[in-house]
């Protein structure tokens, strides 16, 4: 394993390689203030199936300094994860994203294509509208600014009620695991923030969405624009009980993406990698394995 930073702009990303840094290559996204262990048994699978793995975490997600408002819009992320991709010497790679991730990694097929060879999708942000609800308050200028304000995460009582199905809502070993892998840093609180105020609808959407349902995706979901895609071998993985962004976002793909995969666990909520990793596991190689010849030809 190796650990670097990748420098852009004022911002240092952490990547972690696993592997002889030869193609074919992974690319792996974690979700929003979530690093390498929400995803562990999905990189350890792709360890045996590709070369080369990398895990890049976002700027401000573990090293210094803070991402800031202006720099966290969806586009500029996926820019930040091609420029990584570019230091790194990947030309082209599986690209599997959890959440935020899934979402930066839909808008970086869109920006590079050619960087992508497929995406795996794990209950991804940006195909859909809604969000869970809590988001709305995100939103508002004085609320969003107390509910974001850096402090300790991960109370037992939201890990149940929110980010775990009912398979593992009663498995206090599961649950306090993810607790512990909640990161209280200052530093990544802050990137989270600007993540959610740098992509919020306009002003008067947002005024819309405390009044009716849904909306809380229109400023970063890729639309319509998901036929742009219609040529990208993907996969899409989703909990039936995910609390946090609706698994029948996974619809779309159906509409948009004739050559979308899509399973659906059930019992399963949004911490799909780890509530399920067999089960999640065992789509990701069969689908890994079906771009191999072309995953060769690349190398």
């Amino acid at each position: 394993m190796r650990v670097r930073a990748v420098g852009i702009d004022r911002y240092k990303l952490r990547v972690t390689t696993w592997g002889s840094g030869a193609a074919p290559h992974a690319i792996v996204l974690p979700g929003l203030s979530a690093d390498a262990r929400a995803l562990a048994p999905q990189i350890r699978m792709l360890r045996r199936q590709v070369t080369t793995v990398h895990v890049i975490d976002l700027p401000g997600m573990a090293l210094p300094p803070s991402l800031v408002q202006q720099d966290a819009s969806f586009p500029q992320l996926a820019d930040y994860v091609a420029h990584v991709a570019q230091e790194l010497g990947v030309q082209r790679a599986v690209v599997v994203g959890h959440s935020l991730g899934g979402g930066v990694a839909l808008h970086l097929a869109l920006r590079r294509p050619e960087l992508v060879e497929g995406l795996v999708l794990l209950a991804p942000a940006a195909l859909g509208r809604s969000l869970h609800w809590i988001y709305k308050l995100y939103c508002l200028p004085l609320i969003g600014r107390a509910l974001l304000y850096p402090r300790p995460t991960g109370q037992r009582g939201f890990v149940r009620r929110f980010l775990v199905g009912s398979l593992r809502r009663d498995d206090n070993a599961f649950v306090n695991m993810l607790i512990r892998h909640g990161n209280k840093a200052r530093q990544r609180a802050l990137s989270s923030r600007a993540i959610v105020w740098a992509n919020q609808p306009a002003w008067w959407r947002r005024f819309l969405m405390v009044l009716t349902p849904g909306g809380e995706q229109v400023a970063f979901a890729v639309g319509d624009r998901l036929k742009q895609l219609s040529e990208v071998p993907t996969l899409v993985l989703w909990g039936n009980e995910d609390r946090v962004i609706c698994a029948g976002d996974a619809i779309r793909c159906r509409d948009f993406h004739e050559r979308a995969e899509i399973h659906v666990a059930r019992g399963v909520g949004h911490m799909l990698p780890l509530e399920a990793p067999t089960w999640t596991n065992s789509y990701i190689a069969r689908f890994v394995s079906s771009l191999r010849p072309a995953l060769s030809e690349a190398a």
